[in-house]
């Protein structure tokens, strides 16, 4: 005979569950879906930090989340989940895509991509000798006006391009999870622990 688990019936964000150990970790999207608060609420944040995933504010991203969560009715935890698309493996690309449409943007002659990496690392470097704070400024300092411009209003373009349809899409996906695991079509916490 199977004990019901006691339901949190608070108001706040709580994080998805941690999986067991020896267990692999969920992915970013069951973690969105997993989400306590209503969909239009995750679907908001989803968008929002994949916006600011896809702007070159490294070092200040999960602070412009909060911020903006506090003066829109988004869930923040969506989108700290989101903002993770940008990290150390995916920030170069992501950061010279930025820069590639913002000269486009712009009309103007592009640095090579090898350039802008040469001066990315170099930049990082300096910007790891001192805190995360210094070190962020140190990074949009060193790596120069020249291409910082046209990185971010082409971080701005790249993210208002996969914030705009991540909004519906994330939304939808929502309501059809909460109504597949309404319906008993999905494994509740129980069934996922036993699951190989």
């Amino acid at each position: 005979m199977k004990e019901e688990q006691p339901r949190n019936e608070s108001n706040h964000q709580q994080a998805p569950s941690v999986a067991p150990s020896g267990a692999s970790k969920p992915s970013m999207l069951h973690r969105i879906l997993q989400l306590e608060g209503s969909a239009h609420s995750i679907a908001l944040g989803s968008a929002i930090g994949l916006f600011v995933a896809m702007t070159p504010t490294v070092g200040l991203q999960m602070i412009i989340i909060l911020i903006v969560s506090l003066l829109i009715p988004a869930n923040r935890l969506a989108g700290f989940i989101m903002v993770y698309i940008s990290n150390p493996l995916t920030m170069v690309p992501i950061y010279w895509l930025d820069y590639w449409v913002g000269v486009k943007c712009l009309a103007q002659k592009a640095i090579t991509r090898g350039d802008f990496e040469q001066r990315w690392f170099e930049a990082q470097a300096k910007a790891s000798e001192v805190g995360w704070y210094e070190g962020t400024l140190e990074l949009l300092r060193s790596i120069g006006n020249d291409v910082l411009g046209p990185m971010f209003l082409g971080g701005a373009v790249v993210g208002m391009i996969c914030a705009l349809p991540a909004y519906p899409l994330t939304l939808r996906l929502v309501q059809r999870y909460r109504r597949r695991k309404k319906e008993g079509a999905l494994p509740g916490p129980a069934d996922e622990e036993k699951s190989p």
